[in-house]
């Protein structure tokens, strides 16, 4: 999340502008080091173990470092050894906009400075609560009846999308109240103690672009190829929420099968959230309505 929040502030601060932010995300598709191949570049794991963690993943909601340690495959320092990568991710966020020449060195300085004391500020435990409750508020669902189920929701697919799809990504939008338009889009049903109907689409880029980084698969159309992989994904992230839930509820849910659409709509209720996302391959929409 240390890109897409740190992005958000430097957008929402007048720093850069949308176009900029997006040409920085689409360089760091090049640049970006996966914790599993810094891990085999280490030499602290090789590609089958990485490969086994990243299928534990599909199955738990648990950082692939973790995972790893609990297997075996490494050491607590080697861990954070490997994470210390990843939480500079604003630095390569920064370094990307200084290449374009969309800011300064002094310009970043500044802002990092600034964004990290004002991060400072958000209550929280731990580094990880601190961005937790920072992505809540800008989500602005603070005020929302059922704020626990829409930030568990929510903060389990953002950590999704960036497991498996990557973090090229920026936040262009939250609607409540709204009728919200999807090119295509993948729905499900939750049922049991809490209902929810959730979709995920967009525009046809987009819906492509997410099967293909789903699947690893070079996809170029909206067949039914596409369209099951963008369910699956829908799926892994239920199911996983429904895990969650019997976990910490003690409250079992239900999935019924994925639904796939073209031209959806959906009304997005005062009690209900759809988060927009730019990501460097296209648009895409989360809607999530609790019954």
């Amino acid at each position: 999340m240390y890109t897409q929040l740190f992005g958000h502030y430097l957008l929402n601060n007048g720093i850069i502008g949308a176009d900029e932010l997006h040409a920085a995300l689409t360089a760091l598709t090049r640049i970006k080091v996966k914790l599993g191949a810094a891990a085999i570049d280490a030499g602290y794991m090789n590609a089958e173990q990485v490969e086994e963690v990243h299928e534990i993943q599909h199955t738990i909601d648990k950082r692939f470092g973790a995972i790893a340690v609990e297997k075996g495959y490494l050491t607590d320092e080697q861990a954070r050894s490997l994470l210390s990568r990843q939480k500079n991710s604003n630095l390569v966020l920064g370094q990307a906009l200084i290449d374009f020449g969309f800011i300064t060195n002094k310009q970043f300085e500044d802002a990092l400075n600034d964004y990290k004391r004002k991060a400072s500020l958000i209550n929280g435990d731990t580094e990880e609560e601190r961005m937790e409750n920072e992505m809540i508020g800008l989500l602005g669902i603070n005020d929302m009846p059922d704020k626990d189920f829409y930030a568990d929701y929510i903060l389990l697919f953002i950590r999704n999308l960036i497991r498996f799809l990557g973090d090229d990504f920026s936040f262009s939008g939250v609607s409540r109240n709204v009728t919200v338009s999807m090119n295509y889009a993948c729905t499900q049903e939750i049922t049991g103690p809490l209902s929810a109907t959730v979709a995920i689409g967009g525009t046809e880029h987009g819906f492509v672009g997410i099967a293909a980084r789903y699947s690893g698969e070079e996809l170029n159309e909206t067949d039914g190829y596409t369209k099951a992989c963008v369910g699956e994904l829908l799926n892994l992230q239920n199911g996983l929420f429904a895990v969650n839930t019997s976990n910490t509820k003690n409250e079992e849910l239900d999935l019924l099968p994925q639904e796939s659409f073209e031209k959806y709509m959906i009304n997005i209720p005062e009690n209900g959230i759809c988060v927009s996302l730019s990501f460097s391959f296209g648009d895409i929409k989360i809607a999530v309505v609790k019954h």
